[in-house]
Order: structure tokens, then C-alpha cells, then sequence
């Protein structure tokens, strides 16, 4: 089946390695890369910022905005979105695959069915370059108005936000699960040796 090879797939390239380096570059773009894109995207969307930085909007919210945004700023929105953010959501995708899998590899045996969770950390990142997609349509069109474009970019949107949220609890559950079955190995080696 496709969904169980692509999670052990991912599974078999989750080590503490691949963690340290995602958590790294984790670290790198939070710190350099999104705070600056945020002072440059205030400097031309103002406090609306940009679409994808809500939950929702409108396309009357859309288009109140980002026609007004001058040629530089359209621009500037469109690399950035061709350019780091697509580093961003693999960085992100990666950083909860590889601490799923490992959590998930610590707390269940190999063909349990929970193993396959680590798939829903895909999601977002996958949603996320969608919506990048659109979001440059938008924006390079953004005197003509394209209002079913504009609900479908807001779809990506709110299911990128819902699913990133989901990924972190999943990540979360495998933890705790990663965290028991620990707890449990360690008292059984303890009972063991007594």
C-alpha cells in the first residue's frame, strides 16, 4: 500500500541527525528569515499583512487590501513566496515528520498501525505550498478580481492553519506515547533485575 511505504519511508529517514538539522534550520528561519519578511510585508500590507496570514478572509477583505499594495510590495510578496517559503514548509514538514516518526518509532513496533502517523505532518506543508500558489495568481492579478480564486485561497488557507494544528497534536499524542513506553520498558528492566 502507498500510505505505509511512504511512512516508512519517512520513518527510515527520521534520526537524530535529520531531527538536529531540521530543528536547526527550524531555528534559522524564525529567528532571520520570517521576522525580516514580516517588517517587509508590513512595509507594503500594512497591519492586514498578507493573506495567508489569516484564518480566513473574505474576497472583499482580499481585494480591499491588496490592490492598494504598490508594484515593489506585489513584487517583494511573490519572491518571498517563490523563494523561502518554500524552504519554510518543507523546514517545518520536516521537523514533524522526523520528531513523529521518532516518537512514533519509540512507542509502537514496527507494523503497528499507528506508525502511520506520521503522514498527517505532510498535510500542512502540502496545503501551504498550494496556497502559495494561488496567493501569487492573486497578487500578480490584483486589479482584476478573481472571487472564486480568492474563496479557494481562503480554504487553503483556514486547512493549512487546521492541519498544522493537528500535526502538532498528533505530534504531541506521539510523545506521550513515546514518553509511556519508556516508562513502562524502564520499570520492566527494573522488575528484571530484581
Amino acid at each position: 500500500m502507498f500510505l505505509t511505504r511512504l511512512s516508512s519511508g519517512l520513518d527510515r529517514i527520521s534520526s537524530g541527525w535529520t531531527l538536529l538539522a531540521a530543528v536547526a534550520l527550524y531555528g534559522f528561519f524564525l529567528s532571520t528569515v520570517m521576522p525580516g519578511q514580516a517588517r517587509d510585508s508590513r512595509a507594503y500590507a500594512g497591519d492586514w499583512g498578507g493573506p495567508d496570514q489569516h484564518f480566513f478572509y473574505t474576497p472583499g477583505e482580499l481585494y480591499e487590501h491588496i490592490p492598494a499594495w504598490p508594484a515593489a510590495g506585489r513584487s517583494d510578496y511573490i519572491r518571498f513566496r517563490l523563494g523561502w517559503d518554500i524552504g519554510w514548509a518543507f523546514i517545518y514538514t520536516a521537523f514533524l515528520v522526523i520528531a513523529t516518526s521518532l516518537s512514533l518509532r519509540r512507542a509502537y513496533p514496527a507494523a503497528h498501525p499507528r506508525r502511520l502517523l506520521n503522514l498527517p505532518a505532510l498535510i500542512p506543508g502540502l496545503l501551504d505550498l498550494a496556497e502559495n500558489a494561488v496567493g501569487i495568481v492573486l497578487v500578480a492579478n490584483a486589479d482584476t478580481r478573481l472571487d472564486a480564486l480568492a474563496w479557494f485561497a481562503t480554504s487553503l488557507t483556514s486547512a493549512k492553519w487546521t492541519t498544522l494544528a493537528m500535526a502538532h497534536l498528533v505530534l504531541l499524542y506521539a510523545a506521550g506515547a513515546a514518553l509511556l513506553a519508556t516508562i513502562r520498558s524502564r520499570r520492566a528492566d527494573a522488575a528484571d533485575q530484581r
